[in-house]
């Protein structure tokens, strides 16, 4: 599986120049880049990994930063499995917040075994992350054409790439603004994930979140219909590993 990512940071610009040479001319198939790795140079695992990529975020490209990714554990973040079987909202899912900013969020969700995400987009965003432990099955689409009339109700054809399972092996992963932006994920055991969004979320800005309900046709056509999930919500959980 190949992906392209083109990614913006305050600080960091990361062009098709500096991207590694598998990566250029684009995808040629999608679900995630799961098992694969992202092949940017090996890392000194002595050290915790979520300090080394901080740093790297701060100081380095994008694709510099982003081999750290590789090696990033559950115990460099301070999260176990503990943390997500201690969840008590109703949805089964928390959030811990470790960076908020214009430029990118960097997060960790955590979820209850059973626990799902509903189907959502990230809009001109992309996502590099890593499953931390446990299991989670990832369900993702595209939308076929300009997103349009996003309306509630009014459903909208789409490509369906199939499900993945991830797990129980660490792996790492991304998603970009045009290949597997809507993903839903559902928790086949007891999870948790580390993800960066670049650029975040931002109403205000046109990048807010729209969740959808999927359906397949009899013929074999999907289609997607934004929905309000006023019942879903996230748990929200202290951050104690290393700061960023």
């Amino acid at each position: 599986v190949e992906f392209f990512f083109v990614c913006t940071m305050a600080s960091a610009v990361a062009t098709q120049d500096e991207l590694p040479s598998e990566w250029k001319g684009g995808p040629t198939n999608t679900l995630l880049c799961a098992d694969v790795g992202l092949g940017l140079g090996k890392v000194n695992k002595r050290r915790n990994a979520a300090a080394g990529l901080f740093r790297a975020l701060r100081k380095y490209p994008l694709t510099r930063a982003l081999r750290y990714l590789d090696v990033l554990s559950a115990s460099d973040l301070g999260v176990s499995s503990s943390d997500a079987a201690r969840i008590q909202s109703r949805s089964g899912v928390a959030y811990q917040e470790i960076y908020g900013g214009a430029d990118m969020t960097i997060c960790i969700f955590l979820m209850r075994k059973g626990a799902r995400i509903p189907a959502h987009d990230h809009p001109g965003m992309h996502v590099f992350g890593r499953l931390l432990f446990g299991s989670m099955r990832v369900k993702s689409w595209d939308l076929l054409s300009d997103e349009g009339d996003m309306r509630n109700d009014v459903p909208l054809e789409a490509y369906y790439y199939g499900e993945q399972v991830l797990g129980p092996h660490p792996a790492t992963y991304g998603l970009g603004p045009e290949e597997g932006n809507i993903h839903e994920i559902e928790a086949v055991e007891n999870c948790a994930f580390f993800d960066i969004l670049t650029p975040p979320y931002n109403p205000k800005g046109g990048r807010d979140c729209t969740y959808f309900d999927a359906l397949t046709l009899e013929t074999g056509t999907t289609t997607l219909t934004p929905r309000s999930r006023p019942d879903f919500g996230m748990e929200t959980q202290d951050y104690t590993g290393p700061p960023f």
